[in-house]
């Protein structure tokens, strides 16, 4: 009887549909705070606001 590895159908179902990657990175405090309420915008709100918003902050002036 084999031991370990995956198994068909364990683990925790896909919510969304697509599979999200774990990324990381460094930040302070305030910025952690920032970076996640927009992840949660991302996530759960307006993601193409988001993006609109994001275009128009990376517009030059």
């Amino acid at each position: 009887m084999p031991r370990g590895g995956r198994r068909e159908g364990a683990g925790r179902p896909l919510v969304t549909g697509e599979v999200r990657k774990q990324r990381q990175m460094r930040a302070s405090t305030d910025e952690w705070e920032l970076i996640q309420r927009f992840a949660k915008l991302v996530k759960y709100g307006d993601k193409a606001a988001c993006i609109n918003f994001l275009n128009e902050q990376e517009q030059p002036k």
